[in-house]
């Protein structure tokens, strides 16, 4: 059996009016036969994941998704499994030397992938993936997005148990926005330059959606590698929120020091993965 790696999701909900007409019907049609929950969801998207990644045709009429009703209005976040699938496929061979690539994933599975990702990229340049995923941690960029307030922690032995921020896409966009001017600083000079190039990606991504949207991180499958203790004192956010303002006063030591704080929480899952 295919074991699926913990992982915490990234996701904008769009108001249903952000769709074209015939996906708006459709939506609406799959909120009224019943989605699953949050957590059920997640579950089934993991295992239609493990379908996708053998599968190499795509029926966007078969998209499931989560959706919410917020002040009555319908909100609507696509899995978009297939389409995710195939990019980080194509991502990891990528990243990898061509011998590494090829034991891993050979060129007989990744070209169909490819070429019917470009497919659908001509047919349909406005589709686009409403989620973000990440296994064993939480990219520290996403953090940057919420407030501490926006937290919602359910704990204790529950099926319910969770950890999610919500917050608006006005709200995000701003906050990114702010980051990225912060983060100029560090430009060309210090280690954490992956990051900064990870908040400008994640700024233009959000760009990509309805300003009405929503838009939440779900720690999901990584509450259950953390015990309610470590959920509850989890100050990631207020450490990036500290790192960005220390920035804007010219603090990088503060920033350096707020941004390794939590760097040093996520190394003990990230190694697990490695033993794993």
């Amino acid at each position: 059996m295919a074991v699926v790696s913990p992982a915490a999701y990234l996701r904008v909900y769009e108001p249903l009016a952000a769709f074209p007409a015939a996906e708006r019907g459709r939506w609406q049609r799959y909120a009224a036969a019943g989605p699953p929950s949050r957590r059920a969801g997640s579950r089934q998207e993991r295992a239609v994941a493990l379908v996708a990644s053998v599968r190499p045709t795509l029926d966007v009429a078969d998209e499931s998704a989560f959706v919410q009703w917020i002040d009555g209005l319908m909100f609507v976040c696509p899995w978009s499994t297939q389409l995710r699938v195939w990019q980080a496929a194509l991502e990891f061979r990528g990243l990898l030397p061509e011998r590494v690539a090829e034991a891993f994933l050979p060129r007989r599975i990744t070209e169909p992938a490819e070429i019917e990702l470009d497919r659908w990229k001509a047919r349909r340049p406005s589709l686009k993936v409403h989620v973000q995923t990440c296994t064993w941690m939480v990219p520290p960029p996403w953090f940057l997005l919420f407030d501490p307030a926006e937290r919602s922690l359910v704990t204790g032995d529950t099926a319910e148990r969770s950890m999610i921020y919500r917050t608006t896409m006005s709200l995000a966009r701003r906050r990114a926005s702010r980051a990225v001017e912060a983060v100029g600083t560090l430009r060309g000079g210090t280690g954490d330059a992956p990051a900064v190039e990870g908040i400008g990606d994640l700024a233009r991504w959000l760009g990509s959606f309805h300003p009405q949207s929503r838009v939440e991180l779900d720690y999901d499958g990584l509450v259950d590698l953390l015990d309610d203790g470590m959920l509850r004192r989890d100050s990631s956010v207020e450490d990036i929120v500290e790192a960005v303002s220390a920035l804007r006063r010219g603090r990088t030591d503060l920033a350096v020091e707020a941004y390794e704080r939590v760097l040093m929480r996520w190394r003990p899952l990230q190694a697990r993965e490695s033993a794993s």
